[in-house]
């Protein structure tokens, strides 16, 4: 016995060696394992492994017209044309989408039937550009697109605004009052935003655009802001008009608080009558006393 169970444990040492093809007529579970890899896309259908290599294959689909995620655009309000067409752009590059043709019919999808036909029947979505030795070619999305703008006054970019909508914004504003944060941040907002484009356009000067800013803020309230911004900028030279935003830091101070809701005042609980059968105790009592 002490033979038998040194044996098995010399076995039981011994390291094992990697099955050989003579192991393999024995061991059937070896002829299974593979001796390469293998690629798992060649057990694929070939035609999802081919869309696996094909960078068109692995772009989105065009949204349908009723997708609550397309892009739209309000008919009544032309100005914003030219972003629903930025989305749009936005999502051909996210398709794939490089065909002229299929540009312009995906334009027209997501808006009304009868926009969509006025849009379909300009000329530039046909073929009628004549290039040299009179070949026709077909218009390219942009100039179609540059068409359907032209149906829109207001859309051009290079006449997006002009100093006059500014100075209405100015008046409309002194006019009507500037007694809380919020009304101020408004104007401030609605300021910069036609204020930025004239400065760029170079339709409007630095200095015009900080004394018509101030031209819409209150007597009354311009001469608080004056008295803060005195403090917080002593050395600003009288005579130089204060920056849009300094302005409108002051006005932050000044109009500190006044967009905080009123608490409402706790209701007063209804007064209760009570009407006594009997007059109360004490009125007997004192009548007792006097008699």
């Amino acid at each position: 016995m002490p033979v038998i169970g040194a044996f098995i444990e010399s076995f039981l040492d011994t390291p094992l060696s990697p099955l050989t093809p003579t192991d393999s007529l024995f061991f059937l579970e070896a002829q299974s394992i593979p001796s390469s890899p293998i690629n798992p896309f060649l057990l694929l259908n070939p035609t999802i492994a081919n869309m696996n290599n094909d960078p068109v294959a692995q772009h989105a689909r065009m949204l349908p017209g009723n997708d609550t995620t397309a892009p739209k655009w309000d008919e009544s309000r032309p100005k914003e044309l030219p972003q629903y067409f930025k989305e749009l752009e936005y999502l051909f590059a996210d398709c794939g989408t490089a065909d002229n043709t299929q540009k312009k019919e995906y334009a027209a999808r997501y808006i009304s039937y009868d926009m969509a036909e006025t849009w379909l029947g300009l000329p530039e979505f046909g073929d009628n550009a004549i290039i040299g030795n009179n070949v026709p070619r077909p218009y390219t999305y942009q100039e179609w697109k540059v068409a359907v703008l032209r149906l829109y006054p207001g859309t051009d970019a290079s006449a997006r605004y002009n100093l006059g909508n500014l100075e209405r914004l100015v008046n409309q504003t002194f006019n009507s009052g500037l007694a809380t944060l919020g009304r101020f941040s408004d104007y401030y907002r609605d300021f910069q935003r036609i204020a930025r484009w004239l400065l760029t356009n170079g339709k409007l000067y630095q200095n015009e655009e900080r004394r018509l800013f101030q031209q819409g803020i209150p007597t009354s309230l311009w001469s608080k802001i004056v008295r803060r911004l005195e403090i917080t900028l002593p050395d600003h030279h009288p005579e130089d008009p204060y920056e849009v935003d300094q302005v409108f830091k002051g006005a932050k101070w000044v109009l500190k608080g006044t967009d905080t809701p009123l608490q409402p005042r706790p209701a007063m609980a209804p007064a209760v009558f009570i009407r006594h059968r009997h007059p109360p105790l004490c009125m007997r009592l004192s009548k007792k006393l006097w008699n």
